[in-house]
């Protein structure tokens, strides 16, 4: 039976509410260390605190460990876990019970811990929370009354899930940012004059090489961030296509992304590092696997 595993969690909010990431850290006894991080859409900063901890219970369990040891930074989590406080906030309180259903299953201890003990999981919070956001520049919304002179505009971006046949074995392609620590689909901005569609074909082989033709429509991400440079705040629409690959290495690529590779439908999905990409490429499984019926 698996030993006792730690586990170092955070959550991050860029405009709390706005783009969230979250970050753990496992460190099973004799196994290596594990990072994840991953994006969750429009949350605020009790809000991914709480759907880090979620993430890091589900694990455990289906990682077979019993005895799990949550570190946090965030005093207000712990002590409400532990029983010490109430959760008044009416959007956490499912959050909590679905936590506390999770730990009655295991042998649960909690931790508050410092900022600086808990660097890297707030490193990998912060980082997926920064990614959805362009050129990894979000601000945070100022509080209280929209400061004078304040825009709003929308943003809107496009990519795809890219895949190909080997023998029977359906493959997507995958980039990775960060030096290999966050694992995304390609996506980009859409130019002034080009369609969603012209864009997502353009990005794709910038980012990874490969040129592909657009099939259906999946999905949509969208959100809110707030950039206080030209103090304006974005709506952000990100549109994914089903992009069938018609060329392997058509062009060079460039330098957006750290690596790009092949991997199973499962592979994939495991290796990707945002809930929201995640969900798109769940869809897209969906209609491949429809297709073929």
């Amino acid at each position: 039976m698996p030993g006792l595993l730690n586990i170092y969690i955070d959550g991050a909010s860029l405009g709390n509410p706005g783009p969230a990431g979250i970050g753990l850290v496992l460190r099973p006894e004799g196994d290596p260390i594990q990072e994840i991080a991953e994006a969750i859409g429009r949350a605020t900063g009790h809000q991914a605190n709480y759907r880090a901890l979620l993430r890091a219970l589900h694990l455990a369990r289906d990682l077979g460990h019993t005895q799990v040891h949550i570190h946090s930074d965030n005093p207000l989590m712990v002590r409400q876990m532990r029983g010490e406080f109430r959760v008044r906030d009416p959007l956490l309180r499912p959050l909590f019970r679905e936590a506390m259903r999770l730990a009655r299953e295991l042998d649960l201890r909690f931790s508050e811990v410092t900022r600086e003990a808990n660097r890297q999981a707030h490193q990998l919070a912060q980082g997926a929370a920064r990614d959805q956001a362009p050129d990894d520049l979000p601000r945070r919304e100022p509080p209280g009354q929209p400061e004078e002179g304040r825009r709003e505009a929308v943003q809107r971006s496009a990519g795809g899930v890219v895949y190909k046949k080997e023998g029977s074995t359906l493959k997507v392609c995958l980039i990775a940012k960060r030096g290999g620590l966050v694992w995304a689909l390609p996506k980009g901005r859409v130019n002034p004059g080009e369609t969603s569609e012209e864009a997502a074909v353009r990005e794709i082989l910038e980012e990874t090489g490969h040129l592909a033709a657009i099939g259906e429509r999946i999905d949509q991400i969208d959100y809110d961030f707030y950039w206080k440079e030209n103090r304006t705040l974005y709506h952000k629409v990100v549109l994914f296509y089903l992009m069938p690959l018609v060329q392997e290495a058509a062009g060079p690529r460039d330098d957006e992304a750290d690596a790009v590779g092949w991997f199973t439908l499962g592979e994939a999905w495991r290796k990707l590092s945002y809930l929201n990409e995640k969900k798109v490429l769940h869809q897209a499984q969906r209609i491949l696997q429809t297709a073929r019926a």
